[in-house]
């Protein structure tokens, strides 16, 4: 009974979400989405700011970065769509013809829980956040949102699989910040203000 009021709740939030159409945000959307290269550039300049921050010991911290998107990237994709089996909803049969695909067919994998694109964004988002301080790296985390909602924009995933998808990222995130910290503590303190 919960679990049908949730799932029903989350049907009418993707619906509404997903309505906000028109070939602009299609364009936006599909940029968002699928650009590798700006994601590509984002990693790049993280990794740069983190050497000139940590200098011999950035290292240390960029391997901890690659093992919280591995982690995510993994729990999300091998793990927790295969066994959850929900399907994405460009694939559910009730809705196909109250889906915005921005001009596209239903691509990709069959089921969308949890949102690989939102655990992944928000995995990097929390570890550089936690790892490079300020304000500006919050800048971090308006850049997975909108990566997340051009999810459901293009009927990836429902707004459920974004928020687990973002709940597990900023998780694994924090968690390789923390091992980071006692790395920094235990064996880098020394060198490092």
């Amino acid at each position: 009974m919960i679990l049908e009021s949730l799932n029903s709740l989350d049907t009418q939030l993707f619906l509404f979400l997903n309505s906000f159409h028109n070939p602009i945000f299609d364009k936006i959307m599909l940029f968002l989405s699928y650009n590798k290269v700006l994601m590509g550039i984002l990693v790049l300049f993280l990794f740069t700011q983190t050497i000139l921050k940590f200098r011999k010991y950035s290292l240390a911290a960029i391997i901890l970065a690659i093992i919280a998107f591995g982690l995510s990237d993994s729990i999300s994709s091998r793990i927790l769509k295969p066994g959850f089996e929900r399907l994405r909803p460009c694939h559910q049969e009730a809705l196909k013809d109250k889906v915005h695909l921005a001009g596209k067919n239903c691509w990709g994998g069959k089921y969308g829980f949890v949102s690989s694109h939102a655990s992944n964004s928000f995995a990097l988002a929390s570890f550089f956040f936690f790892l490079l301080g300020g304000n500006w790296y919050g800048l971090l985390f308006i850049h997975a949102g909108l990566v997340s909602y051009s999810r459901i924009y293009l009927a990836k995933h429902f707004p459920g699989d974004i928020i687990a998808g973002a709940i597990l990222g900023i998780l694994l995130g924090y968690l390789c910040f923390k091992i980071w910290s006692f790395l920094k503590t235990k064996y880098f303190l020394s060198d490092l203000k």
